[in-house]
């Protein structure tokens, strides 16, 4: 009985020992304390009080812009905070820096302005056949422009060096559609012209869009004339010359073609039986059908769009009156190109132009290209969709498939990762999209100008031009 009592008298002790000593932990706790130091650069105030609070007191910091300056973010935390307002836990001594900016006076072009969340680099704007561009700053002044002899027709693409590289209209065409160009030319920075390559004659006429690849060739659309004899002999349904897409690849060493690629060897169609092509549409997506859009002036493709990707060695084809994405394999020779292994290696956004089933989403379209972060080219799709049915332009990111289905009947939409419309976003021609270095999107709508959204769909920048727009493009080194 003695050894129980003194085993209970133990732990009472025992117990009595471990709450003193919780209660002598809480009352340390409760006697530390920590300084809070608060600094300011430019022109603002912080609202929290500096001094000492004690430990793991929830701090409110916030802070207020002075008229004519914004609040940029704050240092001094785990990591830079770019909110007004932040909540902090105390754990030790901090000293916080509020940095307040100076709000950039901006042109009359520039509608909204949100400096805080914008991409810096400036804007390589180019007139939709016009002849004339600049590298644009996100204040609206221009920071150089190019002014041409002849107009543009369409793309234009500044290089690191300064040169310029543009396809530009001749004085003479045997034949046209919009978005003509016909002469590829490259300026050097003095402005001085290094070298031209005319693509212009009566069966052939470049336009709208070129590709400068990594080992420093050229792609560039081209329309291709066949006659009406030779039309009908394809098993075209009507009764008129037509005017097919071929891609070819331009040496600038060499002055010369070194590749090409024709959508006129790997058509099909279901018009004629004793035509040429004849089959089941909707069995082959790998091939393109010959009738399913009849234009009355024969520009039945009317490709708009080029981008190379180096990484699968294919090249992404926006095809306006098909409203779809055509995937060209590059990795044959020419010869090659013209068996079935140059037929079409995906394709998307319009089902209806191999009578297969599933949501159409585009309606016209334009500027294909890959989505390019940190140096990094990520396997996600962007497009500008116009959107001629609703009179509603969007604009998609795509996941695409790592690698294309060898087998075009199991072909499908791809995912869409991200999308972007606004009420006010509409136009039916031209247009493009880009993704920009800080992960925003930059939007060319062709009638109005330019806009920037964040990957939250807030609008950050609008800038409204006079004139149309073809494109804008960023280079992160240019200022």
């Amino acid at each position: 009985m003695q050894k129980n009592q003194n085993f209970n008298f133990f732990l009472f002790s025992l117990l009595i020992f471990s709450l003193y000593s919780c209660n002598e932990d809480l009352n340390l706790e409760e006697n530390i304390y920590y300084n809070v130091s608060i600094s300011i650069e430019g022109q603002g105030s912080v609202s929290t009080l500096e001094g000492s609070y004690q430990k793991n007191d929830t701090i409110l910091f916030e802070a207020i812009s002075n008229t004519g300056y914004y609040f940029d973010r704050w240092e001094g935390f785990d990591s830079d905070i770019k909110n007004e307002t932040y909540q902090h836990v105390l754990k030790s001594n901090i000293s916080i820096r509020a940095y307040f900016l100076p709000i950039p006076e901006v042109s009359d072009n520039i509608k909204l302005f949100i400096p805080k969340e914008i991409d810096p680099n400036p804007i390589f704007i180019i007139e939709n056949g016009g002849s004339s561009a600049y590298l644009t700053s996100k204040t609206g002044e221009y920071l150089k422009t190019w002014n041409f002899d002849s107009k543009l027709g369409n793309d234009l693409e500044l290089l690191s060096d300064g040169s310029v590289v543009g396809l530009f209209k001749p004085d003479q065409v045997s034949f046209s559609f919009g978005g003509y160009g016909g002469i590829l030319k490259k300026f050097n920075p003095l402005g001085s012209l290094d070298w031209e390559y005319e693509i212009n004659n009566e069966n052939e006429l470049a336009h709208h869009d070129f590709e400068i690849m990594p080992n420093g060739n050229i792609l560039i659309l081209v329309w291709e004339r066949f006659s009406e004899s030779q039309a009908i002999e394809m098993g075209f349904n009507g009764s008129q010359d037509i005017f097919l897409e071929k891609i070819i690849e331009f040496s600038p060493q060499e002055r010369s073609i070194v590749w090409e690629w024709k959508s006129s060897d790997h058509l099909i169609q279901d018009f004629n039986p004793t035509g040429l092509n004849y089959g089941v549409v909707s069995e082959h997506p790998e091939k393109i059908d010959l009738n399913y859009y009849d234009y009355e002036n024969g520009d039945l493709m009317h490709a708009n769009g080029l981008y190379y990707d180096d990484i699968k060695d294919v090249i992404y084809v926006s095809v306006n009156f098909y409203s779809e994405i055509w995937v060209v394999p590059h990795k044959y020779d020419t010869d090659t190109t013209k068996t079935d292994l140059g037929d079409l290696s995906f394709r998307f956004g319009n089902p209806r132009t191999y009578k297969g089933e599933g949501e159409r989403l585009f309606f016209n379209n334009h500027h294909p290209s890959l989505v390019t972060l940190d140096n990094k080219t990520l396997n996600h799709f962007l497009i500008y969709m116009n959107g001629t049915k609703e009179k509603q332009s969007i604009v998609y990111e795509f996941e695409l498939p790592s690698e294309f289905d060898i087998n075009p009947l199991n072909w499908g939409t791809p995912n869409i990762y991200w999308s972007y419309s606004n009420p006010e976003i509409y136009n039916a021609k031209i247009s493009g999209v880009y993704r920009l270095p800080n992960g925003n999107t930059l939007i060319c709508e062709g009638d109005f100008g330019y806009w920037e959204v964040t990957k939250d769909s807030k609008v950050v920048w609008k800038y409204e031009g006079n004139g149309t727009f073809w494109r804008g493009y960023v280079y992160p080194n240019m200022q």
